[in-house]
């Protein structure tokens, strides 16, 4: 579930070749629109690094923002208005912003975005038409926005094709001339300084700077193997090759990855928008089209607990029957329980809570405490019956009977769940579906447990009863 952190996270990038020093200058706009935004206490910047063993380009970095405490407005409306700031007056930069513990789960799990539409084809030149129109068709669904292409250029290169015949008659081989001009570029490492706990590299360069432009790049001179200093361009030609796109591959297939994230909207109704516009688009082959991201996750998480909730039911059974010696407790006990889970549903509906993992484990949890109180209410009628009383006055006295405790754990349940289905307290919004979902499947266990459960089970005597006697 999303949750109020009191900060987030905003990743950009800039045109690729931008130089450090332009991206700094770009940023240093950015960073005028966030100091004027008033709930804003702080921030940090990275330009041309991010954490962990990774090559950054300078081009690439992000934001950590902290709110003040007590902000005025949520942190959800803090970024939309950001964003639409920073859309607008940056528009050459790539904003993504989204929540610090999202950026931290996503990064460990290699699915950053909570919509991506996977496009696999072994034609690139279908990849890179198709990418920017479903980017395109995403940008059409109310509440998506950070919409991202996938097509990761790589920028122009410069390529240096070797002549073999004049670099074999000079005595050279490519490998020869790649290391004279990686000495030239780079320079020769040769030796290592410790600085503090850091070992520094150290490198000399004959000429620092000499190599600035194509043209300083040919005229690099080469010794050959006979003393001779001779030029890279009596040897080699310097070819330009236009930008490149990244492959990635998936399950050994080409794929591009069409990401989005979400603004004041569930992720559910976005998906079944965007599936519903793509799936009506004939340029598009189904089997072309896969939907991953935190969308993926959500839709196994909700299998599995589906799962888990049938086993539990099953299980929940079991142990009755053992307990009873019967199946129509059983039978009675686990309807009841089974129908508790509307009410978990319509506390979800009425507080406008969307059903997420921790939403699914409260009903499941719901379930349980239904069960415990349709128990309390059948082995007191199977007592009364004992003592030889008929099946209505048993039924009417347990309910009598059972009603007090029933309200009381019930009522204690509830008042314990409160403030965190409020959303009281550090990290309560975590746990507030879970707290919103049990309450509600609480609320309709006081009735099916004196009405639902008893009225059930006595239906199924009395039918059991009279083909026992027949």
């Amino acid at each position: 579930p999303s949750f109020d952190e009191g900060g987030f996270v905003i990743d950009y990038t800039a045109p690729f070749g931008t130089s450090l020093t332009e991206t700094s200058r770009m940023l240093d706009q950015a960073e005028d629109i966030i100091r004027r935004e008033p709930d804003v206490a702080s921030y940090s910047r990275r330009l041309g690094t991010q954490l962990g063993l990774y090559i950054t380009e300078p081009n690439t970095g992000d934001y950590l923002v902290k709110l003040r405490r007590g902000h005025h407005l949520s942190t959800e409306a803090v970024m939309a208005d950001i964003r639409r700031q920073l859309d607008t007056r940056l528009p050459a930069i790539d904003w993504d912003l989204h929540g610090i513990l999202s950026d931290l789960v996503g990064d460990l799990v290699l699915n950053p975005d909570p919509i991506e539409v996977k496009l696999f084809s072994p034609d690139l030149g279908w990849l890179k038409q198709e990418a920017p129109h479903v980017e395109a068709v995403l940008k059409t669904v109310p509440g998506v926005v950070d919409t991202f292409n996938g097509l990761t250029e790589t920028g122009p290169s410069f390529v240096l094709r070797v002549r073999s015949a004049d670099a074999a008659r000079f005595g050279l081989s490519a490998g020869d001339i790649g290391g004279a001009l990686d000495a030239a570029l780079l320079g020769t490492e040769a030796s290592h300084l410790q600085v503090g706990d850091r070992l520094v590299t150290v490198r000399v360069l004959d000429r620092p700077g000499s190599v600035a432009t194509a043209q300083d790049l040919l005229d690099t001179l080469l010794r050959t193997p006979g003393g001779e200093r001779i030029q890279v361009r009596q040897v080699a030609d310097l070819v330009q090759e236009p930008s490149q796109v990244e492959l990635d591959r998936e399950d050994l297939r080409q794929v591009v990855t069409v990401t989005g994230r979400l603004e004041g909207r569930d992720l559910g109704s976005a998906m079944r928008d965007i599936q519903a516009k793509l799936g009506a688009d004939k340029s598009l082959p189904a089997a072309a089209v896969e939907y991953g991201g935190l969308y993926q996750q959500q839709q196994q998480s909700f299998v599995n607990l589906l799962l888990v909730l049938l086993m539990a039911l099953l299980l929940v059974f079991v142990v009755l029957v053992i307990e009873f010696r019967s199946l129509l407790e059983p039978v009675a006990i686990v309807f009841g329980a089974v129908l508790a889970l509307a009410g978990a549903v319509a506390a979800l509906w009425v507080t406008g809570t969307s059903l997420n993992v921790v939403a699914f484990l409260g009903a499941i949890i719901g379930v349980g405490l239904v069960a415990k109180n349709g128990i309390l209410m059948l082995d007191r009628v199977d007592h009364l019956r004992g003592e030889g009383l008929g099946w209505e006055e048993a039924i009417a006295q347990s309910g009598a009977r059972r009603l007090r405790p029933v309200l009381m754990t019930t009522l204690a349940a509830a008042i314990g769940m409160l403030p965190l289905a409020w959303g009281i307290g550090t990290g309560a919004q975590m746990l507030q579906p879970l707290a919103i979902a049990v309450i509600g499947a609480l609320c309709i266990s006081v009735l099916l447990s004196l009405i639902g459960t008893p009225t059930l089970y006595y239906v199924l005597a009395r039918r059991f009863k009279r083909e026992r006697r027949a």
